[in-house]
């Protein structure tokens, strides 16, 4: 998904993004959820309870929760809808259909569903975060810092709020305060893999190449095969002068997937 160049050209920054987690509705007895197996069993579970309790709208949210787990965004979006029909006041409603409407590609919309949330429930960092990263797919700088701001503010631990913090100050050339927050959010946690790979960019595209390739090599330690890292290196190792290593990684990230289910990525001016 990213194409990575020369400082003199253009770059794309990428951002892990995290799995939302379950709302505060899931149900006794459902089953904890670490693969799209336990998932689809789980699926079955709340689907056969919406069968017999049709008008629960926290049964809509927990289903939803989990169909967006399983990337099937628009079904997601509809049992957020049902459950917002059945009750207009079950806020983790607005906020999934937020996040799912987002990934169907109608991101104005699901801000304004976060924003619902958001204005319930003003001391969420997580949806803070959230909404500011829409913003920088919208190519809206300014709110996106405000919302990232916002995030750290009400939660320093924030990890992912520092690290997407980070990619709009490195879209606005404040790469020394992007750095700043890219280090925080691997003090805050190490196995923070984006993290490293911005780091690498930053001192990429400030020519700063040994502790570009230093970084990146640290972000493929914890995901060997993650496309972007490989592709970041083969330039890094192109401008420092190693072609042929280059080329080898180069050919080797040819044959490594792009993921592009829970990545954001936002272009650097």
């Amino acid at each position: 998904m990213v194409n990575i160049v020369s400082l003199k050209k253009y770059l794309l920054f990428t951002l892990l993004f995290n799995l939302m987690t379950l709302s505060s509705f899931a149900l006794d007895n459902l089953p904890v959820i670490h693969t799209s197996d336990e998932a689809e069993a789980a699926l079955e579970i709340v689907s056969k309870k919406i069968t017999s309790s049709a008008k629960k709208a926290d049964l809509y949210v927990t289903r939803g929760d989990i169909y967006f787990l399983l990337h099937e965004f628009e079904s997601a979006e509809e049992d957020y809808t049902t459950a917002l029909e059945l009750d207009e006041n079950i806020d983790a409603a607005y906020y999934g259909r937020g996040m799912a409407l987002g990934r169907m590609g109608f991101v104005k919309e699901g801000i304004a569903d976060l924003s619902v949330f958001i204005s319930r429930h003003p001391e969420s960092s997580l949806a803070y975060t959230k909404r500011g990263v829409r913003y920088i797919w919208l190519g809206d700088s300014d709110n996106a810092f405000k919302d990232l701001s916002k995030a750290v503010q009400l939660d320093s631990s924030n990890a992912e709020a520092h690290d997407d913090l980070g990619v709009v100050l490195a879209q606005k050339g404040e790469y020394a305060k992007a750095l700043n927050h890219f280090h925080i959010t691997i003090n805050l946690d190490p196995t923070y893999q984006k993290a490293y790979h911005n780091i690498a960019m930053v001192y990429f595209i400030t020519d700063n190449d040994s502790e570009a390739l230093h970084s990146v090599n640290n972000s493929l330690k914890l995901a060997p095969e993650y496309h972007d890292s490989l592709l970041l290196k083969s330039k890094i190792l192109e401008a420092m002068g190693k072609y042929e290593e280059a080329r080898e990684i180069k050919e080797d990230a040819a044959f490594v997937p792009v993921s592009d289910d829970w990545s954001e990525h936002a272009p650097v001016q």
